[in-house]
């Protein structure tokens, strides 16, 4: 799903009925230099946490955690930076 949105003269953004139906009304903003990123917030996050906390093995030891966390968190970085690299693309047409 990829919207249009514009930032009224107070500061606003509208995201659209469709959107905010399926995340939520309520976002943590996140402002990066050529972005801005919007995180729902969990109505519970403990539950969310306990939720995702029964689907990792219990044979996985803290070392294996931090580095699956870390090797995802790599991927994560190098996807938002080649979504940079194609929005200066776009930008420079």
């Amino acid at each position: 799903m990829a919207e249009v949105a514009v930032c009224d003269e107070r500061g606003r953004i509208t995201i659209g009925k469709e959107a905010a139906d399926k995340l939520g009304r309520k976002f943590h903003v996140v402002v990066m230099p050529r972005e801005i990123v919007l995180i729902p917030v969990s109505k519970n996050p403990l539950k969310e946490l306990a939720e995702l906390g029964k689907k990792i093995p219990k044979n996985l030891k803290l070392d294996d955690l931090k580095k699956i966390a870390e090797e995802e968190a790599v991927k994560e970085a190098m996807g938002n930076l080649e979504r940079l690299k194609k929005l200066k693309k776009i930008s420079r047409r």
